[in-house]
């Protein structure tokens, strides 16, 4: 198992964030990967909720929240259907709110590589460093959208 983890604060309150976080159909509001979201489940936030990813390469992924917090602003999402050298794929989100009425994001990301010691020499050479790069630049992309307003695409 690999894990990536990335801190960020944002100088937006816990409340405002957590709304455009947990609604799982809101995504493409400020993920520069992901155009559009379909909503697969009932309800677009809380336990359950799911979602079709659709990449502007074309691809997708399906993402359920298999784990939720509301009182702590903590929730897990457990990636499904994930094409490529990625096994397993599971993000955890928690949010925590600063005196200064700030809003810290812990984005933990675990995964496990497929093709056994190929898997692995791939992961150490190239899949690790690059997650932590998209990550960033989903936070900055978040950040960005939650300070602007702007919906965020690909050119971000």
């Amino acid at each position: 198992m690999s894990t990536v983890t990335v801190t960020q604060l944002f100088n937006v309150d816990i409340e405002t964030v957590w709304a455009q976080i947990a609604d799982v159909t809101l995504i493409s509001n400020w993920h520069p990967s992901v155009d559009y979201a379909d909503l697969l489940s009932p309800h677009a936030s809380g336990m359950g909720a799911t979602r079709r990813c659709n990449f502007y390469d074309g691809t997708n992924v399906i993402e359920e929240v298999v784990n939720l917090d509301r009182k702590h602003h903590s929730f897990s999402l457990q990636i499904r259907e994930f094409k490529g050298p990625i096994n397993r794929f599971d993000s955890h989100w928690t949010l925590r709110s600063t005196p200064s009425g700030a809003t810290q994001i812990t984005v933990v990301m675990d995964y496990d590589m497929k093709l056994s010691i190929l898997g692995a020499a791939m992961n150490v050479l190239m899949i690790k460093g690059n997650m932590a790069k998209r990550l960033n630049k989903l936070m900055q992309a978040l950040g960005h959208h939650l300070k602007t307003g702007e919906l965020i695409d690909q050119h971000f």
